[in-house]
């Protein structure tokens, strides 16, 4: 061969294996860098010291809460007693068979309840029941209880008078006339059926169509009613309430917790719902003691201050208390109503319930005093 050969690991040879040396050391070099700081972390969570989780902080103390107003109305269902009184007979005043019998939807003053021997029988509610016939001149309790009667039936009459005028005499011989009675004024007590009330229901009637009836004996009997409603376990409020029963609504005067109001009663006992208990009551199915379901409602709504239970102080009767407000202020309410953790309540001194914004709370409260 010409020329001179050239030595083993020399020329290109040689310089790549010096940058595979290079590779290598950087390789390694990197790997302890790596290695350093993965140590150096280590160290650092191992020296530094726990810190709590935000949860398991120290509780912040709550000294004050903002409050809102909403109208109060009160709504709430209740359960009312009603005192009933006894059934009553009714006595008829007429002799003869019965050829008409209105009876069926009830008995109502100056209308007619039956007819015997073709004349009207009258039911007539009168403060004294009637006992004798009526003639102009006549004096007495029963001749006033007549005069009032027609006078409230739209008739003449001569009102609070104890004697049965020509007034009088016109006024009966108008209410005979448009009942279907020829008459001259004098008030045969044959024509009349004493009621209770102003309107009733009859049971175990006897005057049907048919039937011969007599003077002095029962054609009828009035099943007892309402003359009083109490509201059951009832607390008193300082504001008028509407007492519903059964549809029918009054006004519960501010401080009660019943009512006596005749007309109310009355109503209620006509009710459906009402006979139909009434009904179960006589036959001993149902116990009247246990109540009536009603609904109670303030008659005006007023402003209430929607606080947090905690706010209120002095509140152990839950009949009122007082409220610390922001600025210190000692502001005395009556708690008028409750919801879960939040009294509802009312300024007694006069203060607009809008002007309290915030409630002091917790320890801005301790030793609070509402004297």
């Amino acid at each position: 061969m010409n020329g001179t050969p050239q030595a083993a690991g020399t020329g290109p040879q040689r310089r790549r294996g010096a940058r595979d040396r290079r590779r290598v050391s950087l390789t390694w070099l990197l790997l302890a860098v790596v290695t350093a700081v993965a140590l150096a972390v280590g160290a650092c969570a191992l020296l530094l010291p726990d810190r709590p989780p935000e949860l398991l902080s120290p509780a912040r103390q709550v000294t004050g809460a903002p409050v809102g107003t909403q109208e109060y109305t009160g709504s709430q269902q209740v359960t009312v007693v009603p005192t009933v009184s006894d059934s009553r007979r009714l006595l008829g005043n007429a002799s003869g068979t019965v050829t008409a019998d209105w009876s069926g939807s009830g008995l109502v003053s100056g209308r007619a309840a039956y007819r015997v021997n073709e004349r009207a029988v009258v039911a007539l509610n009168t403060a004294t029941p009637l006992y004798r016939d009526l003639h102009p001149g006549d004096v007495g309790q029963d001749a006033l209880a007549v005069n009032n009667e027609l006078n409230r039936l739209g008739y003449s009459s001569s009102p609070d008078s104890t004697t049965f005028t020509w007034y009088t005499q016109m006024g009966w011989r108008q209410l005979m006339i448009d009942r279907g009675n020829e008459s001259d004024g004098t008030l045969l007590l044959a024509d009349t059926l004493w009621i209770p009330a102003g309107s009733v229901t009859v049971s175990n009637w006897e005057a049907v169509v048919g039937a011969v009836v007599a003077a002095g004996s029962p054609v009828g009997e009035v099943p007892g009613a309402i003359t009083r409603l109490d509201i059951k376990n009832g607390q008193p409020a300082a504001q008028d309430r509407t007492l519903t029963v059964f549809g029918q609504s009054v006004t519960l005067p501010a401080g009660t917790t019943g009512v006596d109001d005749a007309a109310f009663c009355a109503q209620v006992t006509a009710t459906s719902e009402f006979q139909t208990m009434l009904q179960g009551s006589v036959s001993g199915t149902v116990d009247l003691t246990a109540g009536l379901d009603a609904s109670l409602a303030l008659v005006t709504p007023i402003t209430a201050l929607r606080v947090p239970a905690a706010a209120v102080v002095g509140a152990g009767d839950g009949a009122g208390g007082c409220i610390v407000a922001q600025d210190g202020r000692v502001v005395p309410v009556a708690i008028v109503g409750a919801e879960l953790g939040v009294s509802l309540v009312r300024p007694t001194d006069g203060t607009d319930p809008a002007a309290i914004g915030t409630v002091a709370l917790g320890p801005a409260i301790a030793g609070a005093s509402c004297s």
